[in-house]
């Protein structure tokens, strides 16, 4: 992984290593200058192992969680650039057919077209001389159905079909590349190679066999000598398999799904018909697989400049594909990183709590050494000591583990991917290094705030081991901190304001309440009505429903960064609200308790102590709300992104596609049951029927614009499809009042089309590109204004789509396909409409509804088979949408078990917290313990405490976490036509129970530790 938040990072890990070292040299000047303070702060490290080893683990998970980020992204990349080398082998770009007048091209368009063969001598002229390429590799790609004979081939020109009755057919692939090669260019590309490493003769291959890839050979379970079948235009052929070749491009395999299978090109041109034409032509630069692509951009150039006038283009294949891996690799460690930002916040908690219990315990040790003379910064010195100690431990334990947490990722990634990526683990030196440094200096930071606020301490108090008298007098510094914390905080809100950025604006309307609260506190205005005021504020304030959000302050911009931000700042004011008003809380606690009689005195004493530590019980409840929250809100999201994908809208009313290349076209959706019902498919149960025709990456652009975007999709729907299709339109044009009226325009009015929901601005969000084709308005061509999700209607928005002769058609948008309608995506227009500007589909899809949708599976695996010859696929939509969401939602408990290592943090916390009271408490326990607690009383007033404030937390994180996710999919952003939503609660009651029970396990040791302190032993403790 080269980057992350567009910073490079090499520029990152020198950024760290200079704030480390920093950090490291401030505490070695103190062991040198200062050594007694440093002895005096080491000196604790060691001295109770049990609770060093937990705040070890509580520091070093801000480590784990930067290092298992980081790690991740450094897998992605590998795993995906790895993928492109070993998919592209030598082959650098390739020259396809194109009409974009920048010479630019793309494979992944250009498989149904061809150039002339003459192209070859024409790059090779325009490259002699020079030291820029070093191969070239003229292809015939075509895609036909292909499947393994048993009994060799038959002695007549049977069709497949008849084979497939017979039950000849041992295994069959409905698609698979079928490619021819020059063999005398094979080793200018590495040659082709046989699974044993050995080279294959392609140019002495006879005529009746062929070489298959290693991945057909897996999908067949072939072997060499076996029979293959495959029809072209409808036409069967049988074919020796004469080796099995390495997975590369020279044998057909492209990608991770499709195989392949590999002849001499002559024979393919000829078989096909297309002598003298190929689908493409690869370029080797000079240099090796992975070097070759320094020289792409010179090559390209000289590319585009030899065919300049010529519909050909250049696809720098190798180069685009690594850039898009590093760029998803950055997106995949942002999102880990922005997630993992609440668990980082808790290690952060935890470090000021631990650091405040330690300073509460040493309170009279402090104090006498400011009696004899020890400065306040000589306090600072000694804990930042002590916790650089710590850290520098914690850092590397984190980071190590860190190592291990990504390898355990990549493992669940594995599956989830495995269809369009090898995932393999890979974690690099310079990403260990980036999460040791950031996890010792946050560490570091944290450690240095937290000394600076508990040195501050009156000398005769601490000395006493008495409660600081608080001053009466006003502080001129709350007044200024007042002053510059709303100055600041209008400063963001009016940054927000005018930019429509989400963030600044948010963070600056939280700020603002703050600094009014300390102008109120300076002119003796009580706390408690101030800051539970403060905290309510900020609560509604990011709970308000998105509706009410618009129309106070507009719509404004925000991507998932808006997620931790609107989680920190929630669960700090419900925290605020609940310690201003604690005591009200432990009162009810109290009463309760009345009820038993025999344990009230273990509940008065746990409710007594977190009233009287609050910034301790505040923290602690802030802890576990923020653990809380941040798994309740994914495990809601995850369900309702289910339920909203799929609904009963999901698959528009059709049960069965059948997808079919261009190698053997059937026809109209008549001819396609006609077939069915010749091949002895029953079609009674057919109640619908519909076709489409689709091309991939479209040009389109708004009339008057000069640079083309791209769209994924253009469908040419005939008249089933489009009569019968249950489609919900989230947008209509002016003019067209209901759903059946946007329907009725297609079928009758001459240039509309409609556009699925991927369309409308991202917002800002993962995912856009400024390439791809925006409903909005960039350069003044476009609607009158950008369209939102949450828009009922729009103008009529005319925009111009390039034909594949280069011609530009001119269509209206007048519809916005509902996003619950998953099954269609892309542009959809009347068939006869979008066929005379691209009259050869990549693909053709049968749609059919069936009498009993349960059927779907059973009858798309029979169509299928009926269909075999002419290179059908059968698909249950119901099925790949499940499957669609069963990655999605994998993916999200991926992502929620990454934050749950948080809850970690917080149990580390708890057992922190649990461990210091007994030994801060040691005098009460044993004052307790004096006038008759019995040990399980003492014991069980430890649980409550723990139970008391872990439940508040986990209280406030559900409550935020549920009523945030029920805004979130009643946005238009979200869901704009609704969504029923539902709260999963067997999740979320597991959540619950699970961190209420870890709690209490590790409060337990302690707990038991302090019931058995005697009396004595306990009141004679300094």
């Amino acid at each position: 992984m080269s980057e992350i938040f567009g910073v490079p990072m090499s520029s990152i890990m020198t950024v760290l290593l200079v704030l480390l070292a920093i950090c490291l040299l401030s505490v070695a000047w103190v062991a040198l200058r200062r050594p007694v303070i440093f002895k005096l702060g080491v000196r604790n490290i060691p001295r109770r192992k049990a609770q060093t080893i937990l705040i070890i683990v509580g520091l070093m998970l801000s480590t784990l969680i930067i290092a298992a980020a980081l790690g991740t992204g450094d897998t992605i990349a590998y795993s995906a650039t790895a993928e492109t080398y070993n998919t592209l082998g030598h082959a650098d770009e390739v020259v396809v057919y194109s009409r974009e007048e920048n010479g630019e091209g793309s494979i992944g368009t250009a498989l149904n077209d061809t150039i002339p063969d003459s192209v070859v001598q024409q790059i090779e002229t325009a490259f002699q001389g020079t030291d820029l390429i070093d191969g070239l590799m003229p292809v015939l790609i075509k895609s036909v159905p292909a499947a393994l004979i048993e009994g060799g081939a038959p002695q007549s020109n049977a069709d497949i079909l008849a084979l497939a009755q017979q039950g000849k057919i041992v295994q069959a692939e409905p698609t698979t590349y079928l490619v021819g090669i020059d063999p005398a260019r094979l080793p200018e590309f590495g040659g082709l190679k046989s699974t044993d490493g050995k080279d294959i003769d392609l140019a002495n291959l006879p005529a009746d066999q062929v070489v298959i890839s290693d991945t057909m050979r897996d999908k067949l379970g072939a072997k060499v000598g076996d029979t293959l079948g495959f029809t072209y235009d409808n036409k069967p052929y049988f074919y020796t398999i004469s080796a099995i070749a390495e997975d590369s491009p020279l044998s057909g395999r492209f990608d991770n799904n499709t195989p392949g299978m590999v002849i001499q090109l002559d024979r393919l041109q000829t078989l096909t018909g297309l002598e003298g034409e190929l689908t493409t032509v690869a370029v080797s630069n000079q240099g090796g697989v992975r070097d070759g692509i320094n020289l792409t951009d010179q090559v390209v150039d000289k590319l585009k400049a030899t065919f300049k006038g010529q519909p050909l283009g250049v696809d720098p294949i190798k180069k685009d594909n690594i850039n898009t891996s590093k760029t998803i690799a950055s997106i995949f460690t942002t999102f880990f990183i922005v997630f993992g930002l609440f668990s980082i916040a808790v290690g952060i908690l935890l470090i000021v709590l631990i650091f405040t219990m330690l300073a509460a315990e040493r309170r009279p040790e402090m104090g006498m050494a400011r009696a004899v003379g020890a400065q306040r910064r000589q306090l600072i010195q000694q804990f930042i000591s002590e916790g650089t100690g710590y850290a520098i431990f914690a850092g590397l334990a984190g980071a190590l583990l860190g190592v291990g947490a990504a390898f355990a990722i990549a493992l669940a990634l594995k599956p989830l991917f495995g269809d369009f990526l090898s995932i393999e683990p890979h974690v690099t030196f310079r990403s260990m290094i980036v999460a040791y440094c950031l996890g010792v200096v946050i560490t570091f930071i944290a450690v240095v705030g937290s000394s600076w606020k508990i040195s501050r301490l009156n000398i005769v108090a601490a000395v006493r081991d008495i409660p600081d008298v608080s001053s009466p007098t006003r502080k001129r510094r709350t007044l200024v901190w007042g002053i510059l914390i709303i100055l600041f905080g209008a400063f963001l809100t009016l940054i927000g304001a005018s930019s429509n950025n989400a963030f600044s604006f948010y963070f600056g309307m939280s700020l603002l309440p703050f600094g009014v609260a300390n102008i109120l506190r300076y002119y003796g205005v009580p706390s408690r009505p101030v800051y539970s005021v403060v905290g309510a504020y900020i609560v509604v304030l990011w709970l308000l429903p998105d509706s009410v959000s618009t129309k106070l302050f507009g719509k404004l911009n925000g991507g998932i960064e808006m997620f931790f931000l609107s989680g920190i700042f929630m669960v700090a004011g419900a925290t605020i609200v609940i310690v201003q008003n604690l005591d009200w809380l432990l009162a009810a606690v109290s009463a309760v308790g009345g009820f038993f009689r025999s344990k009230l005195p273990a509940v008065r004493t746990a409710v007594a102590f977190p009233g009287a530590a609050k910034g301790r019980t505040g923290m602690t409840i802030a802890m576990f709300s923020l653990i809380v929250f941040s798994l309740v809100v994914f495990a809601t999201i995850n369900q309702n992104f289910v339920n909203l994908f799929l609904g009963d809208e999901a698959n528009a009313g059709w049960d069965v596609r059948a997808d079919q290349g261009q190698a053997n076209p059937i026809g109209t959706t008549q001819d396609f049951v006609d077939l069915l019902n010749q091949r002895g498919v029953d079609t009674s149960d057919f109640t619908a029927t519909g076709r489409a025709t689709t091309n991939f990456q479209i040009n389109i652009r708004y009339p008057g614009a000069t640079e083309w975007k791209q769209y994924f999709a253009i469908h040419g729907a005939d008249d089933g499809l489009l009569n019968d299709s249950k489609v919900l339109f989230q947008q209509r044009a002016t003019g067209y009042p209901d759903d059946k009226s946007v329907v009725q325009a297609l079928l009758t009015q001459p240039d509309t089309i409609v556009i699925d929901a991927a369309a409308l601005p991202s917002n800002g969000g993962f995912g856009s590109d400024a390439s791809q084709f925006r409903l909005d308005d960039p350069d003044g061509s476009g609607p009158k204004k950008a369209l939102s999700s949450g828009d009922k209607t729009f103008d009529p928005i005319p925009v111009e789509i390039q034909a594949v002769d280069g011609s530009v058609k001119t269509f209206t948008i007048i519809g916005i396909i509902d996003s619950k309608v998953s099954s269609l995506f892309g542009i959809f227009g009347r068939e006869d409409l979008i066929t005379p500007a691209f009259p050869q589909p990549a693909l053709t899809s049968y749609y059919v509804r069936l009498s009993d949708p349960s059927q779907s599976d059973a009858k798309a695996k029979e169509i299928e088979r009926a269909l075999l010859a002419n290179g059908v696929q059968g698909t249950s939509i119901k099925n790949e949408l499940e499957d669609a969401q069963k990655q999605n939602r994998a993916f999200l408990y991926i992502i929620q078990g990454f934050m749950a290592l948080g809850l970690i943090v917080g149990i580390a916390a708890v057992g922190v917290i649990a461990f210091r009271s007994v030994v801060e408490r040691r005098q009460q326990i044993g004052v307790l313990r004096a006038i008759g607690y019995q040990t399980s009383l003492v014991s069980l007033s430890f649980l409550i405490e723990t139970a008391f404030v872990v439940g508040l937390g986990i209280l406030s994180g559900t409550v935020l976490g549920i009523i945030l996710s029920y805004n979130l999919f009643h946005t238009s952003d979200f869901a704009p036509t609704g969504v029923n939503f539902v709260v999963p609660w067997t999740i979320v009651f597991a959540i619950i129970i699970i961190t209420i029970v870890a709690a209490l396990l590790m409060t337990i040791v302690p707990a038991r530790q302090a019931s058995r302190l005697s009396p004595a032993e306990a009141l004679r403790y300094e």
